[in-house]
């Protein structure tokens, strides 16, 4: 009866030897550009030990970056029935529906893994983006405020509270918090340029335009500007009566996009002996209040 024991244990040691094996030639074979190798690989290391949530892991993982969705799914569904206190498999498969636009399914998960850490950040973002999602923004403003009571330098989060109060609520509101963000919250450059626009964005809102066509330049990306940026920019310095700038980018957005028809027209407002259009039928949306 012990050499019976003791084989168990050789055997469950091989085996677990093996699978560990297995899993490290994965990893390789994925930083060598080998993922469909890895998955292999990951796949004899679950049938040789599949008690192991890591591997599984692993493997969702690998078949997300992939774009194996559906196999992906698979695997995060497995965790969540098997490991139901582990909130990572709640939120990898919630973003996971999120993504395929199942935005109510990924709503329950998100709950889930919120019940078993209420102070889950990541849990409580994730909660936040299917709120936008859905249109719920009361949920989604109540729960990234809750998050910037644990971290109140999250510049991400403090960048959807301003879009949020800018599309559903006070442009001072929006313009108190994003001017916050800029004096005392580390951003990169990227971070920079979006609060910077959305501030510029806030001023329109309330008819304060020499400081929203400050904002809205410094904002505007100088490589890769949309034509929505272009026009909300020359609109404000419409405001300003600056003629000759509103000109420049409106020019400068014909010329890729010439079919954009409101910069036709205020383009066409700015003629000498031309009278100026109604205002109402060029202001941007961005800058009309809700």
């Amino acid at each position: 009866m012990f050499s019976s024991g003791c084989a168990w244990w050789r055997e469950a040691r091989d085996s677990l030897t093996y699978s560990q094996g297995l899993y490290r030639k994965a990893l390789e074979s994925e930083s060598q550009g080998e993922p469909a190798e890895a998955v292999r690989l990951l796949r004899d290391s679950i049938a040789a030990n599949p008690n192991d949530p890591e591997l599984r892991w692993e493997l969702a993982r690998v078949l997300l970056d992939q774009g194996d969705t559906t196999a992906a799914l698979k695997e995060l569904r497995y965790l969540v029935k098997h490991f139901p206190d582990d909130s990572r498999a709640y939120m990898s498969l919630a973003r996971t529906l999120l993504e395929r636009g199942r935005a109510d399914d990924a709503a329950r998960l998100a709950d889930l893994a919120i019940d078993l850490d209420s102070r889950c950040i990541e849990a409580l973002l994730l909660r936040g983006q299917i709120a936008e999602v859905r249109g719920d923004l009361d949920l989604a403003r109540e729960t990234y405020h809750r998050i910037l009571l644990e971290l109140p330098e999250d510049a991400e989060v403090r960048l959807r509270l301003g879009r949020i109060e800018l599309e559903d609520g006070d442009p001072r509101i929006a313009g108190a918090l994003l001017r916050e963000t800029l004096a005392d919250v580390p951003l990169t450059p990227e971070q920079s340029s979006q609060t910077q626009w959305l501030l510029g964005q806030a001023y329109a809102r309330e008819d304060r335009w020499d400081e929203a066509v400050a904002a809205l330049s410094i904002g505007m990306p100088q490589q890769q500007a949309t034509v929505e940026q272009r026009y909300e920019l020359a609109y404000a310095c419409l405001q300003i009566g600056d003629d000759d700038r509103a000109r420049q980018q409106l020019e400068i957005l014909l010329r890729t996009s010439p079919e954009y028809e409101p910069a036709r027209r205020m383009l066409g407002s700015l003629g000498p002996g031309r009278e100026r259009l109604d205002q109402a039928a060029i202001v941007p949306t961005e800058f009309k209040p809700y």
